[in-house]
């Protein structure tokens, strides 16, 4: 028998230390806590006005931004042989991409809507995309057009 080992020193332990996993969640919590107000911060963007005087506040008025009109919904509709862009119809690509290139440049939202009749072919739904694109869309959606209903 060897003095330096005892018997119980020799058991396997079967209990889970937790201490070390205690410390690294407040370590954890720590960090956290001292890095979200850095970060709340970090996402505010204030502007830092001139100090004025409270009599020359209270005489100038508050400049106001100019109003720009709500921008529609760009919806390029796609039939066999021509392009419908609102009450528009166009029945080459080059006039509608002449015509698109103009338009989305005074857009904030450059998102177009693209609607192909059911008798289209995949190739010419394609074809269009890519000329949207190319026209400066910067996202083209395809969404379901509604069926010409039959005229009286």
């Amino acid at each position: 028998m060897n003095p330096f080992h005892k018997a119980h020193e020799l058991q396997e332990i079967s209990e889970i230390n937790v201490v070390p996993l205690a410390d690294v969640s407040l370590v954890l919590l720590i960090i956290l806590l001292v890095l979200s107000p850095m970060m709340a911060q970090h996402r505010l963007q204030v502007q830092a006005a001139a100090e004025k005087s409270p009599s020359a506040s209270a005489e100038a008025e508050p400049e106001t931004p100019p109003q720009r009109p709500v921008d529609l919904v760009l919806v390029v509709g796609l039939g066999a042989d021509r392009f419908v862009v609102g009450e528009r119809t166009f029945t080459g690509n080059g006039e509608l991409a002449a015509y698109l290139t103009g338009a989305l440049l005074l857009r904030q939202d450059r998102k177009v809507f693209l609607a192909p009749q059911p008798d289209v072919a995949h190739g010419r739904v394609v074809e269009t995309i890519e000329l949207l694109k190319s026209a400066g869309a910067a996202s083209v959606a395809l969404v379901q057009s509604a069926p010409e209903e039959p005229a009286p």
